[in-house]
């Protein structure tokens, strides 16, 4: 099951690593906002980029304007002259220069943006690379911090791979293998299968089950795929699978039940399946069972296993 989003679209963060930066202004010109989304969405990454630029930044147009100040009056620029209670032709050519200074700093804003933005993805790769640090059981916000960054990863590395459809390459592989050991290890949910939080309706990200991503990747007989997405009801006891297309639907009905001994596992069966091709419905035989375990639940984000070893991750849609 794979996102109803266009995860063909390449993100800018693949953009920038590509040096495509054709399409990454073209890009910015489409969605101007997507720019200073993809700084926020970085996090630590983004900050650490945005600080570095602007101590940079700082750290040449205050001396540069202080020498020049020098250079053209004579003078040496005397901050203190605000304080004093006299001095009102000092006072104002100093206001008039903290004007100039401040329309000249938001005339550079755009260099700024830009080069925070081609910095962000080296200083994401670079924290990539350092070993995790174990956290401190009470560390409640930083661990919150963490998972919010390692999802926003991992989300990124599901689109990157169409949903699974596309292998990672070497260093894509590396990382979604380093969150998927860390974000587990995070999981706020204590008996997840048993949780509230696991009803709902799903809307399937990524997966590693061949036969979906086929159908995800092919279509049905013409039919191009729309969106795969799971609708469970716990206290109902049912779980439905349907893989949607253009004019057509792949359904399965299952029963779904929390395992007894095991608060992360539920298990299930399935009941009824049917396939519908334009305005033709034909029914299959349901065959089959088996268990889903939860490595990772709240209330965006659900990552499971099944009995077959697949992984399925989804995301929230209500």
């Amino acid at each position: 099951m794979t996102a109803a989003t266009d995860l063909s679209k390449p993100s800018l963060f693949e953009l920038i690593a590509e040096r495509d930066f054709g399409s990454l202004v073209q890009r910015a010109r489409e969605e101007p906002t997507s720019l200073l989304e993809l700084v926020k969405d970085a996090g630590i990454s983004g900050a650490i980029s945005y600080t570095a630029v602007e101590l940079s930044f700082f750290a040449i147009a205050l001396p540069t304007g202080f020498f020049t100040w020098h250079a053209t009056t004579g003078e040496w620029l005397q901050p203190l002259l605000l304080l004093q209670e006299d001095g009102v032709e000092g006072k104002a050519r100093l206001l008039s220069l903290l004007l100039s200074y401040i329309v000249l700093l938001k005339s550079f804003f755009p260099v700024r943006l830009g080069s925070t933005v081609l910095l962000t993805p080296y200083i994401k790769r670079l924290l990539d690379s350092l070993p995790a640090l174990p956290l401190p059981p009470s560390s409640t916000f930083t661990a919150g911090a963490q998972r919010r960054s390692l999802k926003a990863e991992l989300l990124e590395l599901a689109r990157a791979s169409r949903g699974g459809i596309e292998p990672f390459d070497a260093a894509a592989q590396a990382r979604f293998e380093r969150v998927m050991a860390q974000l587990p290890a995070l999981n706020p949910t204590a008996d997840p299968a048993r949780s509230t939080l696991f009803n709902g309706e799903w809307t399937c990200v990524w997966t590693t089950e061949k036969e979906l991503n086929f159908a995800v990747d092919k279509g049905l007989f013409g039919l191009p795929w729309v969106r795969t997405y799971q609708t469970i009801d716990v206290p109902g006891g049912t779980l439905s699978n349907v893989i949607e297309f253009d004019g057509g639907a792949l359904t399965v009905g299952s029963t779904i039940a929390p395992d007894t001994a095991l608060g992360s596992r539920f298990n299930f069966a399935f009941e009824r399946c049917t396939v519908r091709w334009r305005g033709l419905t034909v029914p299959l035989p349901p065959v089959g069972k088996g268990w889903g375990e939860l490595l990772y639940l709240d209330d965006e984000l659900r990552i499971q296993k099944d009995v077959r070893g697949d992984i399925v991750i989804a995301t929230k849609v209500r």
